[in-house]
């Protein structure tokens, strides 16, 4: 069984359509960080740090953890409101992504930064802000990746920590997805404070894995130590007070083998 889908892999690699293939996304889940919900998810940190370190919770503060444990409004598995994964197993448990890098990014302010790394540290409040003259155009950051099935990639576009901060500063329209350096997709977002997936099977067909050996068996058959995503803006809706183009989070997802 292994070897056939070792086989079908590399054939459908070798199948991969040559054109570079627009994408739409397939799902849109819109994002709202209230200020009520972000001190529930404190108040339980602390009461969760509190245990954690071996200290007598008191019974009111027992209860209390109790009930924000099955507040349907909190996920349980994120300490922040601003966990993008949480501590659940997700592509993150087997996907490992070595750095980000960025082609520009905007000086920081204060403590504030606004480097590449931001666009992937499954954080929604920091955000990756190109650091050019104009929108952007043509700017990109990309990610190295040792592993991980990627069958998924979902965007969340502009500066997503507050409605205000989304609309003032520029979002992408249009990105180019280059895999090792290949055009191989447009990605089409929408204007929208949301989270957006792009399912790739229609570019690669199947997935990259591992084979018997532990060997990385990139989406084109062959063997890699690694390999790359790299987005690059190339059309924005424009802010109503900052031209700087704003990706907050792009994560991924995929089979956890």
């Amino acid at each position: 069984m292994r070897i056939l889908f070792v086989l079908f892999s590399i054939f459908l690699s070798q199948s991969l359509p040559s054109q570079v293939l627009d994408l739409y996304p397939t799902e849109v889940n819109k994002l709202s960080f209230p200020e009520e919900i972000k001190k529930l998810y404190e108040e339980r940190y602390v009461l969760y740090m509190k245990q954690d370190n071996k200290q007598v919770l008191t019974e009111l503060e027992r209860k209390r953890l109790d009930d924000l444990i099955n507040n349907e409004k909190l996920v349980e598995q994120k300490m922040s409101w601003w966990d993008v994964s949480g501590m659940g197993c997700s592509w993150y448990c087997c996907g490992n992504i070595d750095t980000v890098i960025a082609s520009s990014n905007l000086k920081k302010s204060g403590k504030i930064t606004y480097i590449g790394a931001n666009a992937g540290d499954d954080n929604y409040e920091t955000a990756w802000v190109e650091g050019v003259d104009g929108y952007g155009i043509g700017e990109n950051v990309t990610f190295y990746i040792n592993s991980g099935q990627v069958d998924e990639i979902i965007v969340a576009n502009g500066y997503v920590k507050t409605p205000k901060a989304y609309k003032e500063n520029s979002r992408v329209k249009t990105l180019k997805l280059y895999y090792n350096d290949k055009h191989i997709a447009n990605l089409h977002l929408k204007d929208e404070l949301s989270d957006q997936h792009f399912k790739l099977w229609k570019v690669f067909g199947s997935h990259a894995y591992y084979n018997d050996e532990g060997h990385w068996i990139g989406y084109d058959g062959k063997l890699v130590p690694q390999w790359s995503f790299k987005f690059e803006i190339v059309d924005v809706y424009e802010g109503t007070k900052y031209d700087d183009t704003v990706i907050s989070e792009i994560h991924f997802s995929g089979p956890c083998h």
